[in-house]
């Protein structure tokens, strides 16, 4: 390596020092993940750093998941749920461990953001392609055989005013490169996809008036200032390429049985799933009025003679909330939730007394459930609403169901960590 170019390094990685600052700028602190209306949801995650942390917004909503989340559901007509696993201080040589964090079978997909850093510090290409290389591998080991790999591009590393890089530059030239090498990973690998991002912008003051239209619709968490309506812009440009190239690949998968689905929707570790809901605090403790709101809400919208928040326990099923005609507590045998947790999908049994699993339940004849989750994806329990007389499945809003479920997930992830008593 020339003196030339060891300079132009260590000249390099001082600036990438600047992300520390980065730490200072706005961003997501509510749970990692975003959701868009409708049933049976398709299930992404972005992977990452940059553009995957959400700089600039203070929530997953108005950031890369929420924007996905929408863009993909208008595409495709299901719901989706899309999930962030990001570290700002992530790079393609350290990714393998982000990757190992949390399991990605249950994913249709996996959107990989990685390299501002690299390009920033002038990683080598060979050095590049060899731990790019590496994680795809992993990534393909680790998710199912129907989930697609996204990489998306580096960005002009000029195209972030922090970094003070010139535009056209040293840093510039290289994402370009690391850019062409990934493309060359990604050729031909029928799960592997390579995207470029978008064309950086730096906006308009009407852009970001315009803007705050989608920020009403998400919420009015990025703030008021022009630059965040900016940044909320940009989102969008980047999920809107994403879901154009993601949304006929999944329908694809489903069209051929979409294994990924049965991952997500097979049973889970019965001990992890006791472990979760014992973590949560809430088993035997007393009504709180932000679940009671949330299932008064399912009974009357989706017109039910009981409603409930259920916990799934050892050998029982235990409603934090309830309304209407419904027992606090029953034997895990008598349990419509079990089956609902179990199956990881919403549940509706339009006469009890004519299916065989619930014949002789005394007093249910109609059930409706969806699952609650945690957010690490374990199952903990279900939002349900039932009636005392049959009802087709058309007579529930299984997309509304499933947005009260989502809020009582959200009350969830409210909660502070709490530890299990041995």
């Amino acid at each position: 390596m020339s003196l030339m170019h060891r300079a132009v390094r260590t000249v390099a990685r001082g600036r990438y020092r600047v992300v520390d600052d980065l730490l200072t700028t706005p961003r997501p602190d509510d749970a990692p993940s975003a959701h868009a209306p409708g049933t049976d949801p398709d299930r992404v995650l972005v992977f990452g750093n940059g553009p995957a942390v959400g700089w600039g917004v203070r929530s997953h909503d108005l950031a890369l998941p929420g924007h996905l989340a929408r863009r993909l559901s208008a595409l495709t007509g299901r719901g989706a749920d899309v999930d962030a696993l990001a570290d700002p201080h992530v790079t393609v040589a350290t990714a393998h461990e982000l990757a190992a964090s949390r399991p990605l079978r249950g994913y249709d997909a996996v959107v990989v953001v990685l390299g501002m850093s690299d390009a920033l510090q002038l990683l080598p290409g060979h050095r590049w392609s060899s731990h790019l290389c590496a994680l795809l591998s992993q990534l393909e080991q680790a998710t199912d055989p129907s989930c697609h790999l996204l990489v998306v591009g580096i960005q002009p590393p000029s195209s972030v005013q922090k970094f003070g890089a010139a535009r056209g530059g040293a840093a510039d030239q290289q994402a370009g490169v690391l850019n062409r090498l990934s493309a060359d990973l990604c050729a031909g690998r029928e799960r592997l996809h390579f995207l470029l991002p978008p064309v950086p912008s730096t906006g308009s003051a009407e852009q970001a008036r315009a803007g705050s239209a989608e920020q009403g619709r998400a919420g009015s968490a990025a703030g008021g200032t022009a630059d965040r309506r900016l940044q909320v812009l940009r989102y969008g440009a980047w999920a809107a390429d994403q879901a154009a190239l993601l949304a006929p690949l999944i329908d694809r998968e489903l069209e051929r049985g979409a294994t990924a689905r049965r991952a997500r929707h097979a049973p889970q570790d019965a001990e992890a799933q006791l472990a979760a809901v014992r973590a949560l605090g809430l088993l035997d403790t007393p009504p709180e009025k932000r679940f009671d709101e949330i299932v008064e809400r399912a009974r009357v919208l989706l017109g039910g003679q009981g409603a409930s928040f259920a916990l799934i326990d050892e050998g029982r099923q235990w409603n934090k909330a309830v309304s209407g005609q419904m027992r606090v507590e029953q034997p895990i045998a008598d349990s419509f939730c079990a089956h609902t947790v179990r199956d990881g999908q919403a549940l509706v049994v339009p006469d009890a007394w004519a299916d065989p699993r619930f014949a002789s339940h005394p007093s249910v004849r109609f059930y409706a459930g969806h699952p609650v989750e945690t957010a690490d994806g374990v199952r903990v329990g279900a939002l349900c609403v039932t009636d005392v007389v049959p009802r087709s499945a058309e007579s529930v809003d299984l997309v509304l169901l499933r947005e009260l479920a989502l809020q009582v997930q959200r009350e969830l992830q409210d909660l502070p960590a709490r530890t299990p008593a041995a």
